[in-house]
């Protein structure tokens, strides 16, 4: 048994949205000055509109990272595409009971379709990323989701890097997606999950697609009490095209391509739960 109470997926409430059928695969719906918009399917009640960089912005984008220095938050021009684990988390996050009212934190959110998501269930959404680049496209997702689904959504956006002695910002539920690809980032985000279970988060959420820093991520988790495992579902790679030296998944023309994702939602244990609630 773990020190605290966590559940794999299958387990869980919310869980049975695996269970409904594959997902639809993300469709480009729009293309504009060095952008692509993609409509992806959460639910058959629920689409929204997400904006990427396109070929031509993402090529100046990775011309820029090879350029600054080896510090600088330029060198990663990761965060402006649509990644695979991103719509797996979402439809979860989207299929969780009652989250009109709660808030939700996306870490390493690029463009934050996961928070898209949450705001559109009703929940109060922040999206949080170590560098500025993606929240224009995030914003400009929310504007066009909001003609998808009727109503606006607001999503709000900070800077944050999970690697640095800041606390978490305040919240019930906590997500991420295609974060592990370094050892250093997968061990930040498992410490990160640690502490949202033990400061008043209800439940993690985490998407991963198999890459490096997968095992180093869950060593931390066991370390801080929760032997928990993945649970492999269907979703989809790189659906618009993508820079070689951004994403070697995928068509070269852009057609999407299926893939594994590894999802794993922890909860805390009821007293914890309810003292963060009490405490806000």
């Amino acid at each position: 048994m773990p020190l605290l109470a966590a559940t794999l997926l299958l387990l869980l409430p919310g869980a049975a949205s695996l269970s409904a059928g594959p997902l639809a695969a993300p469709a480009v719906i729009a293309r504009g000055e060095g952008t692509v918009t993609l409509r992806v399917e959460l639910a058959q009640d629920l689409s929204l509109a997400l904006v990427e960089a396109d070929m031509s912005r993402q090529a100046d984008l990775v011309e820029t990272a090879l350029d600054a220095p080896s510090s600088s938050a330029a060198q990663d021009p990761y965060g402006v595409v649509l990644w695979p684990a991103a719509q797996v988390v979402a439809r979860q996050l989207a299929a969780l009971p009652a989250l009109g009212g709660r808030r939700v934190v996306e870490l390493g959110a690029g463009t934050g379709l996961c928070a898209l998501a949450a705001a559109a269930r009703g929940a109060s959404t922040l999206a949080t990323d170590y560098r500025e680049e993606p929240f224009a496209l995030l914003h400009a997702s929310a504007r066009a989701s909001s003609r998808e689904v009727g109503r606006p959504l607001e999503v709000e956006t900070a800077v944050f890097d999970i690697k640095s002695a800041e606390p978490l910002p305040r919240g019930d539920v906590l997500v991420a997606a295609d974060l592990l690809y370094l050892r250093s980032t997968s061990e930040a985000l498992a410490r990160r999950c640690v502490e949202a279970l033990g400061s008043g988060y209800s439940t993690v959420l985490v998407g991963d697609c198999g890459r490096p820093g997968r095992a180093a991520f869950l060593d931390v988790l066991r370390k801080g009490g929760y032997d928990e495992q993945f649970v492999e579902v269907a979703g989809w790679a790189a659906v618009g095209e993508r820079h070689e030296l951004i994403s070697s998944r995928g068509a070269a023309d852009g057609a999407p391509c299926e893939i594994s994702v590894g999802l794993l939602q922890l909860s805390a244990p009821a007293d914890e739960a309810l003292c963060g609630a009490q405490s806000r």
